[in-house]
């Protein structure tokens, strides 16, 4: 019982801080599209892109060691070994990135944003290891005040830059800059992070360890790069930056799926290393996935059920017809997030190597959809690819995971819940008529809610079981 009321307590933390930070890029929508084009919106998107590839190749992972090996010295005086080693990954991927100038300055949108592009990345990189390392560390309350104050900042700075003073895509990336500097502060003045910042505690054989665990990580998140957000550049080649720009905007309502698992997702991934190899895993990691899983289903029912009145209020004409697109990439992030949620046994067990091989069949699913049709379907094949490259991983994880934990999935629920989902897709696109489509919808939507019964009810009991728990504490 304790494991699951940690999972809630984390989760709820996460969750203040996630709705925040994670919604942004939805929530933002009315102005991005008001007062970018879609070819602005393209350039950003291929700029933001280009940085998520550069900074686990030229770190070497770097985030992911320090969180990783934080928690596991969190009563050691060993962690600052782990932040300063770290921050000298950082910056030997800075100086791999100035190398790579010469092509940057000759690449658009890289030539016109170039200081941009190396401040966001350098900011980016510093914020991330600070940011994991408290998390590890267990403060989360820091994380989350860290995650808050990003976003408050960077709202109203792109309030300041875009509608006010009008700077257009300059006003959006000084914006990002200084949201990110504003964040490294809190996590180092409230994170207590100062007492850990020691040249002495640079450790060279601890780097090997960490190098050790993270350099497998490097090709695999590589080609979850590939599989997320190579279409743009493609896309980008065959059709121009509006297409991508669309595409980009359709993308970001498929991130409301996304927000929903990330705030799930870091408390899952600390309980899933604190309870792993313990009697009781297998049962506690077959409910907690049973619970994600007819989340996300009930999450994108009803986005697919006020899609087009969602879409009418969001976006500015010119990216309306980016609906056409979200449905799949909705199916495709559920699938994202349940490969991510078997993925955390390569974690746990600190065996990352296991993860590459499922994400490279799925990467070379992702680009060869891409290149072959592409061409001849446009947008839609890359949101097609997409969804097919993370249906592949997800089930290649599901069988290979099983040398870590024995968990028997509910197949029925899951194969049922994905048909309700194409049907409602499928309303989408064939049923014009409002007074027919909204009612079949409904039904759909009752459907899907019904055979997710059991794993609802046992939220319900478990919080009920909570309330009482706490409350019994209060008369104590």
């Amino acid at each position: 019982m304790n494991q699951y009321k940690s999972l809630i307590k984390n989760s709820f933390l996460f969750a203040i801080g996630s709705i925040g930070s994670r919604a942004i890029s939805f929530f933002m929508l009315p102005l991005y599209t008001r007062f970018l084009s879609t070819s602005d919106y393209g350039q950003l998107d291929v700029l933001q892109t280009t940085i998520s590839l550069l900074i686990p190749l030229i770190t070497f992972q770097a985030i992911e060691a320090v969180f990783r090996y934080s928690v596991d010295m969190r009563e050691n005086e060993s962690a600052s070994s782990v932040l300063m080693n770290g921050i000298l990954l950082c910056l030997i991927g800075m100086l791999i990135s100035f190398l790579l100038f010469p092509i940057f300055r000759r690449i658009e949108p890289f030539s016109s944003y170039t200081i941009f592009f190396y401040l966001i990345l350098f900011f980016s990189m510093l914020n991330g290891v600070l940011k994991q390392f408290v998390r590890g560390l267990g403060k989360i309350k820091t994380f989350v005040a860290s995650d808050l104050a990003y976003t408050a900042s960077f709202v109203t700075f792109n309030i300041i830059f875009l509608v006010y003073l009008k700077w257009g895509l300059e006003g959006y990336f000084l914006s990002m800059v200084l949201a990110h500097a504003i964040n490294i502060c809190i996590l180092l003045a409230f994170g207590n992070v100062f007492k850990y910042l020691n040249f002495q505690s640079f450790d060279k054989s601890f780097l090997k360890t960490m190098l050790v665990y993270s350099v497998p990580l490097i090709p695999n998140g590589l080609m979850w790069w590939v599989i997320g957000v190579s279409d743009r550049y493609i896309l980008t080649y065959y059709l121009g930056f509006d297409a991508t720009g669309i595409y980009s905007v359709s993308y970001k309502f498929s991130s409301l799926i996304t927000l929903v698992n990330g705030i799930f997702f870091m408390a899952w991934q600390l309980s899933a290393m604190q309870e792993y190899g313990k009697e009781g895993y297998e049962d506690f990691y077959k409910n907690i996935f049973g619970v994600l899983s007819s989340l996300l289903f009930l999450v994108t029912g009803l986005i697919l059920l006020i899609l087009k009145p969602l879409m009418s209020v969001f976006v500015a004409d010119a990216f309306y017809e980016s609906w056409k697109y979200v449905p799949f990439l909705l199916v495709g992030t559920v699938f994202h997030a349940f490969s991510s949620f078997f993925g955390t046994n390569y974690t746990a067990s600190k065996k990352t190597t296991g993860a590459f091989t499922s994400t490279t069949i799925g990467a070379v699913v992702n680009i060869t959809i891409n290149f072959i049709l592409i061409p001849m379907w446009g947008i839609q094949a890359a949101v097609f690819s997409t969804m097919m490259a993370y249906l592949v991983t997800w089930l290649m994880r599901v069988v290979d995971t099983r040398k870590f934990v024995q968990a028997r999935l509910d197949w029925m629920r899951l194969i049922f819940s994905i048909l309700i989902i194409i049907l409602q897709i499928g309303g989408l696109y064939f049923i014009e008529k409002q007074t027919v489509f909204f009612p079949v919808e409904i039904v759909l939507v009752l459907l899907l809610l019904l055979s997710q019964r059991k794993y609802i009810t046992q939220v319900v009991l478990f919080g009920r079981s909570l309330l009482r728990d706490l409350r019994e504490g209060e008369k104590k």
